[in-house]
């Protein structure tokens, strides 16, 4: 009796370990339609945020002069999409708008260089078109300077689906990397 106790509890105790390292399903729920926009690309062009209905989108917002927190932010984003697979990123868009009125296109055409990411958008305005957008989105960008060249801001990173829809918003540059390609491969494959 004891030996099959004991089988019994080890067997209890395997399934318990493997049951427990199992991936919990991602959850990733229609939160709202993301508002839509049009703004100018560093090529000059219009570009809407419809244009890309039918492909997922991760969505930033940037200014080039900043000196430490959008660099790390757009590294991670390249690093991001560089783990996908290469049949994935063909329907996934980075679009990082700038709030800042310096990011001219032709501020943002230098800048998109940096990164290795075909179709990338680096997008700029009028400053009521990006203050209507970071309203939109819960950008929060102030002057903390006196020269005003500095900004304060939050992290706001959105991922939308094929459908134009907000699935999720990360707000935290510490949110492990694996994850974040899991979300967007889990998006990307719907």
């Amino acid at each position: 009796m004891k030996v099959k106790a004991i089988t019994a509890l080890t067997l209890l105790c395997v399934l318990t370990i493997i049951t427990g390292a199992c991936t919990p399903k991602i959850q990733l729920p229609i939160l709202y339609e993301a508002p839509g926009f049009t703004l100018t690309n560093q090529d000059n062009l219009e570009i809407e945020l419809y244009d890309f209905r039918d492909k997922v989108v991760v969505l930033d917002f940037i200014y080039t002069r900043c000196p430490d927190v959008c660099g790390e932010m757009s590294f991670r984003l390249q690093g991001v999409w560089h783990q996908l697979d290469e049949a994935l990123r063909q329907d996934i868009v980075l679009i990082s708008v700038s709030f800042d009125l310096y990011d001219t296109p032709m501020v943002l055409k230098q800048y998109a260089k940096i990164w290795d990411v075909p179709g990338w958008q680096f997008l700029s305005g009028t400053e009521e078109q990006i203050s209507q957008v970071k309203n939109n989105y819960g950008v929060i960008a102030f002057s903390s300077e006196p020269d005003g060249w500095e900004l304060t801001h939050n992290i706001v990173i959105v991922l939308i689906d094929r459908d134009g829809m907000v699935r999720k918003t990360y707000a935290d540059l510490e949110y492990p990397q694996k994850d974040m390609i899991k979300e967007f491969e889990h998006i990307l494959k719907q």
